[in-house]
């Protein structure tokens, strides 16, 4: 455990920064599986804007936003033709 005043503080920041980092990630995973099983247009332009926002927040990389989106485009235009 932490002693000093300062120490204290910073835990109690990690922990705030922990939850918030987690859900933007939990955010964009949540709207994945649901553009992969959907073939909307809006679907995806979500998941775009929430790929995005994670990577100007720094909590994803940028290659990995990019190959997010490509895949889940390819997948949704795949249930497109199916359907």
């Amino acid at each position: 455990m932490a002693n000093l005043k300062s120490s204290k503080k910073s835990i109690r920041k990690d922990v705030k920064r922990t939850i918030r980092n987690k859900h933007v990630v939990s955010t964009l995973k949540h709207h994945m599986k649901q553009t992969r099983n959907s073939a909307s247009t809006s679907e995806l332009n979500v998941l775009y804007k929430k790929a995005d926002a994670a990577f100007a927040k720094g909590k994803i990389h940028k290659n990995k936003a990019n190959r997010i989106k490509s895949r889940l485009a390819k997948a949704a235009n795949k249930n497109a033709k199916n359907k």
